[in-house]
């Protein structure tokens, strides 16, 4: 269950509302904007490919600034924007307070802690009302944005504010959580009689062939689209039935091994050319048995079973890595 607490009303000031509280109550933990902290590093790690090199960059949505700080390490400069002042706060605070960095870091870096480089800053704005010049950035980055906007009609104002500020030859890495996405997802979960994925009343789902005609209108082309169908599939699926009738931990060993494997192994495809049996019955078993043996008796009684499905996974990912540049 998520910390969403009552469904209120989806507007703009009740969103913005809730992220204020979550800000206040848990805003030096990097989970505040996403629970599952080891697919934030998955996904993070994604984004840094796609802007390595660039110039200079904003990070739209950077929350408690936890990403912010690991793309900074391969572009000349970034600045990390949320149009939450609490949550602005905490990410300076990495950039000002060495023991709280550390603090973070020695529980959530994974062994792979950023190096400051003193080219981060992080500053109050909205997406719907940001204060640069058109063609300011060679790249922009934005992590479950618009969903966070009540209305398509906004979020439709939204891209066409990133189209404007980016640069002829810019590009915009946006992660967001898909309608078609979720559906698969669900349909994936029922087949294994587990319950729909819950969804969250501040979070109007991107719809996909929707979301790319109005990126084409404000002159923005998709040039490639990621799904984390691995790692979703592991710790969506496979996990919960390990530990039913449990939920389970985010942070749970099991999640860190899905990271693992699913850096080298991203989707179903590389899945399949790699061989399937392979994967669960040896790949995945052999670095479960390293962050979480005592899940790896009741896993080698779940895979088989699961095999003997005429297993498929394709799209089984409700998170979503668009990248998009001008046309």
């Amino acid at each position: 269950m998520s910390r969403q607490g009552v469904a209120l009303e989806r507007n703009l000031d009740n969103i913005k509302g809730f992220w204020k509280h979550e800000a206040r109550e848990w805003g030096d933990d990097p989970r505040v904007t996403i629970r599952d902290h080891y697919f934030r590093l998955l996904e993070t790690r994604s984004i840094t490919e796609i802007i390595r090199g660039r110039r200079k960059v904003l990070d739209i949505a950077c929350g408690s600034g936890f990403s912010t700080l690991y793309f900074g390490e391969v572009v000349d400069e970034i600045t990390g924007m949320d149009y939450v002042d609490d949550m602005v706060t905490c990410a300076q605070r990495f950039l000002s307070d060495t023991v709280y960095f550390n603090k973070v870091m020695d529980r959530f870096a994974c062994n792979e802690r950023p190096k400051l480089r003193g080219n981060i800053r992080f500053e109050t704005a909205d997406i719907l009302d940001m204060p640069y010049a058109p063609g300011s950035f060679d790249a922009v980055t934005t992590s479950r944005a618009l969903i966070n906007l009540p209305k398509w009609e906004l979020q439709v104002k939204a891209i066409d504010r990133v189209a404007k500020i980016l640069k002829p030859k810019g590009v915009w890495a946006l992660a967001e959580v898909t309608q078609q996405g979720h559906e698969q997802m669900d349909r994936i979960r029922q087949s294994f009689q587990l319950p729909i994925l819950e969804k969250y009343w501040h979070n109007l789902y991107i719809d996909e062939p929707g979301f790319q005609s109005a990126a084409k209108k404000a002159g923005l082309a998709v040039r490639q689209i990621q799904r984390f169908e691995t790692y979703q599939f592991l710790t969506k699926v496979i996990h919960p039935l390990i530990v039913a009738p449990r939920e389970p931990k985010f942070l749970d060993g099991f999640n860190k091994a899905a990271l693992t494997v699913s850096r080298l192994h991203p989707t179903y495809q590389s899945v399949v050319k790699m061989g399937v049996d392979k994967f669960f019955l040896d790949i995945f078993k052999s670095i479960l048995a390293i962050e979480d043996p005592g899940k790896l008796d009741d896993y080698a009684r779940l895979v088989p079973k699961i095999l003997k499905k005429n297993l498929d996974f394709t799209g089984c990912s409700h998170q979503v890595l668009f990248v998009l540049s001008p046309l």
